[in-house]
């Protein structure tokens, strides 16, 4: 197979246990804000400390059942010589074959626990907020959704001990933060020069860096299958059990098929991969890559050739003054040269542009249609119709993209205006209000915002395209952020590879979110006249938002007038 391909690169127990079976809400599990007081979210620490880290103790003689698996989920908290204690709540058999790290259930509120139709077994049941599997890749759930699992226990010395029960730990939600931590693995787009992030969640503990690179090796998580690429071959693997790591550097011996020592360029590739996933490690400074017992080579000067520095965007937006197109930046606006009166008397919406600002796209009638034009097409054509159409985003290869109140997706190629734009398969969209749909600015991903009934969230898909770079489907999502809301529209636009901003669209205050691809958010300042436009540029010095027919900057912590004027501004993507 061809490594660049698609898919290639590609007592004490007691009272712990009922106050670990509590927990509160998973950070970026909660609604898209609408209003409310400002309340920031911070990271979890680089490493948990012993202040954060839940108390564990193993069995007291004369446990019930009920207790032993109370004391074992506790216990579960406790990742200390590979979960040492949980494993003494187990048959001396199942010690040695449990796999705590096969699967994490994240629960909130209390884990229900009964005795089940005989005395040797329990039953459990949570809340199920998200699971984790053994590759890092968190899977959120939907609001209501449960967890149960039987646990088979026997007499041993007479005590109860636990003698059949699934693999992996279960964690209260609350606890998350001080137990495990997000870290992207990076694998490569179709030009095979940009990078995108792919979050997985791992615990807190010495080794992880092994954890990252058999990750790694085993390719992207599902939702960017066919979207992203890897330079590592197929079933390529770790020599030895380990990444060890030594006076910071990490050093990764690989078992390669086929490995050609003369492939200098799919070495370094392999080692930029590696290396922008594992110097995210405090304790990694620098990266020793072997194959095959020797050094790979990967040839003179800078052996890292790609970068996770984010694609930057134009800092000036295109909006509207009116039915006027218009350029505002640094808190001025200036009319679109040639193309300020394309749009004149169409009742024009949502202007978007490519990042080399000379193609354009825009809602007409009443956000019933989406045209797009050029600098030297400035006739413009309809390309799209429907009900209540989305912003369009313009991607890099040139494709303006829009989505409808039942769930279709399509995309227009700009350099082709006589043609029909392409539907984009999602079937899991079917039925469902597209209310935000804006690109990645590396074409990979697409991030939207979807409503359904009452319910709006925050996912990201991944795109596949032909090899001409025409959108084909949109993959099962990932999704960031669930909850509860009034049905109204809300929109999310990138800042950058890693991070965007999401608010619910209301005229009663509002509370804008950034949040990074992990899931992690912070509120950010309240926007007291309610928000009906977001714009994000490069990074936090550039969200915007319209709010009561002011275009308004984030500013420390307030949003500053830019203009009275100009409206549905965005920039480019």
């Amino acid at each position: 197979m061809n490594p660049r391909s698609p898919r290639n690169r590609t007592g004490l127990a007691r009272t712990t246990a009922v106050a670990l079976a509590t927990g509160l809400m998973i950070s970026g599990c909660a609604s898209i804000p609408r209003s409310g007081p400002v309340h920031q979210v911070e990271p979890p620490a680089a490493t948990a400390t012993e202040e954060t880290m839940p108390a564990v103790a193993g069995p007291e003689d004369g446990m019930s059942p009920e207790e032993v698996v109370q004391g074992f989920l506790a216990a579960g908290q406790g990742q200390d010589d590979d979960y040492a204690v949980a494993r003494q709540y187990l048959t001396s058999e199942l010690a040695g074959t449990w796999r705590p790290y096969a699967r994490t259930v994240v629960f909130s509120g209390a884990a229900g626990i009964q005795q089940g139709l005989e005395e040797d077994q329990v039953r459990v049941s949570v809340d199920a907020r998200a699971m984790i599997d053994s590759n890092g890749t968190m899977q959120r759930q939907e609001a209501g959704s449960s967890e149960g699992m039987d646990v088979d226990l026997v007499q041993v010395d007479g005590q109860w001990r636990i003698s059949e029960v699934p693999d992996g730990v279960l964690v209260p939600a609350s606890n998350l933060d001080d137990l495990y931590q997000p870290y992207n693995l990076y694998f490569l787009a179709d030009d095979g020069q940009t990078v995108v992030p792919d979050p997985r969640w791992f615990p807190d503990r010495p080794g992880v860096s092994t954890s990252l690179v058999r990750a790694l090796l085993n390719g992207p998580a599902s939702y960017l299958e066919g979207s992203v690429e890897t330079a590592f071959p197929e079933d390529t693997a770790l020599e030895g059990a380990s990444v060890p790591v030594q006076d910071g550097t990490a050093t990764v011996s690989l078992d390669v098929p086929n490995n050609s020592a003369v492939d200098v360029a799919s070495n370094r590739e392999m080692y930029s991969q590696l290396t922008l996933t594992l110097l995210a490690l405090g304790d990694v400074s620098q990266v020793d890559l072997l194959a095959g017992g020797g050094q790979m080579d990967l040839g003179a000067g800078d052996e890292a050739t790609l970068s996770a520095d984010s694609i930057e965007v134009p800092s000036r937006q295109i909006g509207l003054d009116g039915d006027q197109l218009v350029f505002q930046q640094g808190g001025q606006s200036s009319p679109d040269g040639d193309l300020a009166d394309t749009l004149s008397g169409q009742d024009p919406s949502h202007p978007a542009m490519n990042i080399d600002t000379d193609g354009f796209a825009a809602l007409v009638d009443g956000d019933s249609a989406m045209v797009t034009f050029t600098t030297t097409s400035t006739e413009p054509a309809e390309r799209v119709t429907g009900e209540g159409l989305s912003a369009p985003s313009v991607d890099t290869q040139g494709w303006a993209w829009t989505g409808s109140d039942d769930g279709q997706v399509s995309a227009a190629d700009l350099s082709q205006p006589e043609e029909d734009a392409v539907n984009v398969d999602a079937a899991w969209l079917n039925g469902r209000e597209v209310s935000s749909l804006k690109i990645s600015r590396d074409g990979t991903r697409a991030l939207l915002v979807v409503t359904d009934g009452d319910s709006a969230q925050v996912l990201i898909s991944g795109i596949e395209r032909d090899d001409d770079g025409a959108p084909q489907s949109l993959n099962e999502p990932y999704l960031v952020d669930t909850g509860q809301g009034a049905g109204m529209k809300s929109q999310a636009v990138w800042i950058s590879e890693s991070q965007f901003v999401a608010s619910a669209l209301t005229d009663r205050s509002a509370v804008p979110r950034l949040y990074d691809v992990s899931g992690r958010y912070r509120d950010l300042p309240v926007v007291e006249d309610g928000v009906s436009n977001l714009a994000g540029g490069n990074g936090e010095s550039e969200i915007f938002v319209e709010s009561d027919g002011r275009l308004r900057m984030l500013t420390g912590e307030s949003w500053s007038p830019q203009s009275d004027s100009v409206t549905s501004t965005a920039f480019a993507g």
